[in-house]
């Protein structure tokens, strides 16, 4: 499932290769209990600016935090250079327009490389300190599918390449994982059919009320 995915690929690009990695969620429930269950950080509309202030700033220029949870209020106010890595667990449909700021999020030339430019350097970037992973998770047989094909053609339209995956994770390693039995998958989902519908939406920004607004 999404979780057993989404932890696979946190303590890959973590352990093995020393990345930051920003795991998007639009949907605050999956949000909160992806953060919750993997201890890790997360910021949200109510987060508050001395723990977004810390948060960030642990993440950007220490070894202690190294993977932050984010809701959609990263698309716009957060800005992170230092990260390299998204995971995308719940998007806003089929948006295009947040595909993009994601996207662009870990392209960006990174610190050392513009301080470097910056005093006339030249930089020489290689395959295997410039790499850039974008995941985007998606539920086989739902309506996330036709959302994900909508933003893939985005992507070929921009000139990136892209690859599904369907078996990422061997029998060996799921074990090792949460969520990995029956019983707790179901337990998991009991969890979310008692969920009210404000509690399991997504977050509800200004902007998407402007959104709203404008679209009636």
């Amino acid at each position: 499932n999404k979780f057993m995915a989404c932890q696979y690929l946190m303590q890959f690009h973590e352990q093995q290769r020393r990345d930051k990695v920003i795991v998007f969620s639009d949907n605050i429930f999956a949000l909160r209990e992806y953060a919750t269950a993997l201890r890790r950080p997360l910021i949200y509309g109510d987060t508050s600016h001395a723990e977004r202030t810390r948060v960030l700033h642990a993440f950007k220029f220490s070894n202690e935090i190294n993977t932050i949870f984010l809701s959609k209020v990263g698309d716009n106010s957060i800005d992170i250079p230092e990260a390299n890595v998204i995971i995308q667990i719940s998007s806003h449909g089929g948006s295009r327009r947040q595909e993009a700021q994601r996207l662009g999020r870990i392209l960006r030339p990174k610190a050392a490389a513009l301080a470097a430019m910056a005093s006339g350097k030249e930089v020489k970037v290689s395959e295997s300190n410039h790499n850039a992973f974008f995941y985007s998770l998606v539920s086989t047989d739902t309506e996330e599918m036709y959302f994900s094909t909508k933003r893939q053609q985005f992507l070929i339209q921009q000139g990136y390449a892209f690859k599904v995956v369907t078996d990422l994770i061997g029998d060996a390693d799921k074990s090792q994982l949460q969520y990995s039995t029956r019983e707790t998958q179901i337990e998991l989902l009991e969890k979310v059919l008692r969920l009210g519908e404000s509690e399991a939406g997504e977050e509800l920004l200004p902007e998407d009320e402007d959104d709203i607004r404008a679209r009636g």
